[in-house]
């Protein structure tokens, strides 16, 4: 079989329903790729959430191979073909959505059920379909209209740069499910207008097929459920007992279900259980009647005021849902500023349960409650509190983006602990409650920071307690609430004794004290130095940094053996441990990479090894491929980076995504826009495209901790604006490359666009992993370097095929 050659059913110029059509698919898929992230992360794990990004891209490339390869689809009339594709890809939204429900997919089950290897490639394939039908859409519309290639691949980034606006509207008013309608809606309106004008019976059943699509948003949660792992306890336990749910609320980043705890609290303080994202965290809500309190909570962070005689001022990193703010008020604390990320959360305690949290928020001029990242917060201002609480910042969720990449956040690496202790007063108390598995990492991290903050005056025996909850049968060894106290100017043993008294009431176990002699781990790392500590346990303690912000990363890819893999995946039930103490991350980011480059190979090498087909006869544009396989790399890898980093200054995720993702989107399509006058055909404007984009990349990757340094301080508008800018350049010029390179492409060579449309596919799967592998391992200045090393050499390819094409100049 051979290529078809789709210049001789060119139709002509694309009318502007084509553009529409494009906009609206771009627009749908995004908002698919964004909500199926989301649904995701409820369903299994976030780690496996990130895969969506790497599924969709590869439903792209699959797309090209396809259209390339396929005679059948070369003869049909492009609007027909077009509202044809439109319509299956809305109907397979829909119904792959719920085929995967039917899936008994369990990740941590790989290794004790050998039924796992069976649904695992089903779940890959009927999440991959509706991108393959959304790709060949695009790459037909590529393919067919080539010389309006860079307007219409604007209409493309465009309609995906507002697709972040859709989602941040959809999600939050109608959840994942309604999230799955509304891409599928939006699918069927691209098909009615690619086959209005010369297709209407088949634009009729797109429309009708619009109309029903909506029936699915009544009771949305039972017509569209999301079929959740059965590795995740309260997950199932939902399902289980629906009876004691309150309320579930979605935002951009978050599930989250409100329980009824059946359970009296022996303290006096009954709770409702939040429940975020069916499991990967879960958080109780006090029941407060009056203040003063009557009676101390059974909380492990009343430890942070214990040895406190007096309290002023507090602050809470991640409150969530109002425990800490509990103990502050119990021990008399002045004035209390509570941050949480999760609005959801804050308007809870604050006013949808207010009638269950009384007093605690809602009209307590002693509690000042915030929606933000607490580390942007408490950098802004230049205050020192009494004690700086860090209970449990824990959410395996895709937290600071919503989407589009696997996201660490930013609270305990060494620069935030840094921080913390810069605000602390001189007398002041640090609590950070974690898992007792990454204690030793906490410990060096907290001397590394505080060597750094004071030049040189490191006391560690005197400013640290370590303590834990004694682990129960479901946690094993190692207890799942384990914390330190850290002192800033070292523990008297006066306040020693009141926290082993503290601990003791609240049934709490001291690992280590200043007047404990007892030899350790933790004694070991704390009276060591912290280099002679890293070189002994490595990546168990190594502190993590703004520029590798994986503090849950314990192993390392040097540390993976085959036995570590297989004890990841049989976790089944305990799955939540895991993802403390296992190598989740490594192992997921490594089968990822590895089935992209099967995939690859399978897709877009085998077919021509084993019909013996070239891919073109002309040499030069076969090595010209290599072009496309560049740009895809570096697109991906810039965008990953950017949503991370830029999480640091903006905090809240709705500006991360709206400000970094809808920017760079939309801008890249500016920059398509006006590549093929901007080019010219002239080689020196070549070169400079790719040097600006080069250089910027650079800048931003190097410079931005001093970016972000001078505008910490600023109001949000103000460093959006300032962000919005920042990436907009790269972004416009990020935006010629392709369009340009098509464009290089000879009268003879159309069909070669659907190819390297998967190339390009292909490539950007590949990018996506290998941005996060080479964050993990070297960090994000390193992804920016390779990344603007990849423009470079795809510099080097376009100037090279500049010399052997004839390029034509713009039209007027």
């Amino acid at each position: 079989m051979s290529p078809v050659d789709i210049s001789r059913i060119r139709p002509g110029s694309p009318s502007k329903l084509i553009y529409f059509g494009i906009f609206l698919t771009a627009m749908s898929t995004l908002l698919l790729e964004f909500t199926l992230t989301r649904v995701l992360s409820v369903s299994l794990w976030y780690h496996f959430a990130f895969m969506i990004i790497s599924v969709a891209l590869l439903g792209f490339g699959i797309s090209g191979v396809i259209l390339f390869r396929s005679k059948s689809i070369g003869k049909i009339p492009t609007g027909k073909l077009l509202s044809i594709l439109g319509t299956i890809y809305g109907f397979s939204v829909i119904a792959c959505f719920i085929l995967i429900g039917k899936v008994p997919f369990d990740p941590f089950s790989l290794m004790t059920d050998s039924m796992q290897f069976v649904y695992l490639p089903i779940y890959y394939l009927l999440i991959t379909i509706p991108f393959l039908f959304a790709g060949l859409i695009i790459s037909v519309i590529l393919t067919r209209f080539k010389s309006d290639v860079s307007k219409l691949y604007f209409a493309d980034l465009v309609g995906a740069g507002l697709a972040c606006v859709a989602f941040v509207i959809v999600i939050p008013a109608l959840g994942g499910s309604g999230g799955i309608v509304a891409a599928a809606a939006i699918g069927f309106l691209a098909a009615i207008l690619f086959g209005y004008e010369s297709n209407k019976a088949i634009s009729l059943i797109a429309l009708v097929f619009f109309f029903l699509s909506f029936i699915f948003l009544i009771d949305a949660e039972n017509r569209l459920p999301i079929k959740v792992t059965a590795n995740k306890i309260y997950g199932n336990y939902m399902e289980l007992r629906p009876d004691l749910k309150i309320r579930t609320d979605w935002n951009t980043f978050s599930k989250v279900d409100v329980l009824m705890d059946e359970e009296k609290a022996q303290d006096g303080y009954d709770t409702y259980l939040a429940v975020i994202d069916a499991g990967n965290a879960t958080t109780t809500i006090p029941n407060v009647k009056v203040l003063p309190l009557p009676n101390k909570s059974a909380d492990a962070s009343n430890m942070a005021f214990a040895s406190k005689d007096s309290v002023g001022r507090v602050f809470i990193i991640g409150s969530a849902g109002g425990g800490e703010i509990l103990s502050g008020l119990y021990y008399g604390a002045e004035s209390i500023t509570a941050v949480e990320i999760n609005g959801i959360l804050n308007d809870h305690i604050s006013n949808n349960l207010a009638y269950w949290t009384g007093p605690l928020v809602k009209d307590n001029k002693k509690v000042k409650l915030i929606t933000d990242d607490a580390r942007t917060q408490l950098t802004s201002k230049r205050i020192q509190y009494d004690v700086i609480v860090s209970a449990h910042t824990i959410s395996s969720s895709a937290v600071s983006s919503g989407a589009m990449s696997m996201v660490e956040n930013y609270i305990l690496t060494k620069e935030a602990v840094a921080d913390y202790i810069r605000h602390l007063e001189w007398d002041g108390i640090l609590y950070i409650s974690r898992p007792e598995t990454q204690l030793p990492k906490l410990i060096t991290t907290l001397k590394q920071a505080r060597y750094e903050t004071s030049k040189g005056l490191e006391n560690s025996k005197k400013s640290f307690v370590v303590f834990r909850r004694p682990p129960g049968d479901f946690e094993g060894e190692k207890s799942f609430l384990g914390g330190i106290i850290y002192s800033k100017r070292g523990f008297s043993e006066k306040e020693v004794l009141d926290m082993r008294r503290e601990a003791a009431s609240l049934s709490l176990e001291i690992l280590y004290d200043p007047t404990l002699n007892q030899p350790n781990i933790y004694s070991e790392l704390i009276e060591s130095p912290v280099d002679v500590s890293i070189e002994k346990y490595g990546a168990k303690v190594e502190p993590a940094t703004d520029d590798k912000p994986f503090f849950d990363q314990n192993i390392g890819f040097g540390g993976l053996t085959f036995a570590g893999v297989k004890e990841t995946f049989s976790q089944d039930d305990k799955a939540i441990l895991a993802l403390k103490d296992k190598p989740v991350a490594e192992t997921t980011m490594a089968a990822i990479l590895v089935q992209s480059l099967l995939a690859a190979f399978v897709f877009l090498i085998l077919p021509f090894i084993v019909t013996k087909e070239k891919y073109v006869s002309d040499k030069g544009t076969r090595s010209f491929l290599v072009y496309f396989s560049l740009l895809g790399i570096a697109y991906i890898m810039m965008q990953i980076a950017l949503i991370q980093k830029f999480t640091l200054l903006l905090g809240q995720p709705v500006y991360t995504l709206l400000t970094v993702v809808s920017t760079m989107l939309i801008f890249s399509g500016l920059g398509s826009w006006f590549s093929k006058k901007f080019f010219s055909g002239k080689k020196i404007r070549l070169n400079i495209i790719f040097l600006v984009i080069a250089v910027s990349i650079l800048l931003i990757g190097f410079l931005n901790p001093y970016l972000f340094s001078a505008l910490t301080r600023t109001d949000i508008w103000l460093r959006v604006v300032v962000s919005a800018v920042v990436i907009a350049v790269p972004s416009f010029f990020m935006g010629m490359p392709f369009p340009i390179g098509i464009g290089m492409l000879s009268d003879s060579d159309k069909g070669v666009t659907a190819l390297a449309w998967a190339v390009n596919g292909f490539f950007s799967v590949i990018g996506s992993v290998l941005a996060m592998i080479f964050a993990m391992t070297g960090g994000f200045r390193f992804v920016f370097a390779f990344a603007a090393a990849c423009y470079l050499a795809a510099m080097f390819f376009a100037m090279k095929r500049s010399g052997n094409a004839v390029l034509k100049p713009a039209k007027a």
